[in-house]
């Protein structure tokens, strides 16, 4: 049996590398982008065609690097955040509806959820709350991800390093 997964944000940090490791171990790998080029399909292109016929699970690695020095938090930079989240999301989770051979969507997210706690160690069976801007953004990007009736897996990345990256860069 063929594996073969669409990977939104493949062209990211924690996409490129996860899309390398699923390729070294047998996967064929389609990566949502926003240029053309090989082993991808363009963002328009999944909402004009959904999701090529062959792929059977679908991770949701997309998102504004939060992180990045050169961009000052202004009103506008935090709605690219946004977007960049919670619209890709709810994208691909509606095209999820339409794909039958799909069995699985992990949407990696964020633990800005939860309130920052010296005592409390979370679980992913805890409520997130709406406390800040970034909160929000993580129910709001949790909630996209269910909007359809997905095979989600929610998963909560709190940090990504490795050696071969500076986060501040990235």
């Amino acid at each position: 049996m063929s594996k073969h997964t669409l990977i939104g944000g493949g062209t990211g940090f924690i996409g490129s590398h996860l899309s390398k490791h699923l390729a070294k171990n047998g996967y064929e790998v389609t990566v949502i982008s926003r240029m053309p080029g090989p082993k991808r399909i363009t963002w328009h292109e999944l909402e004009k065609q959904g999701i090529p016929n062959s792929v059977d699970s679908v991770v949701n690695a997309t998102g504004q690097n939060v992180l990045d020095p050169s961009r000052r938090w202004t009103p506008g930079f935090q709605q690219n955040v946004w977007n960049s989240r919670v619209n890709s999301s709810k994208t691909l989770s509606q095209a999820i509806q339409a794909a039958p051979k799909v069995k699985s969507f992990v949407n990696l997210c964020g633990v800005s959820l939860y309130p920052p706690s010296a005592t409390k160690t979370y679980t992913e069976d805890d409520q997130g709350e709406n406390y800040d801007y970034m909160s929000s953004l993580c129910l709001a990007w949790e909630e996209a991800a269910r909007s359809g009736d997905t095979k989600d897996k929610p998963c909560k990345a709190l940090y990504a390093l490795a050696r071969s990256w500076d986060a501040m860069a990235a």
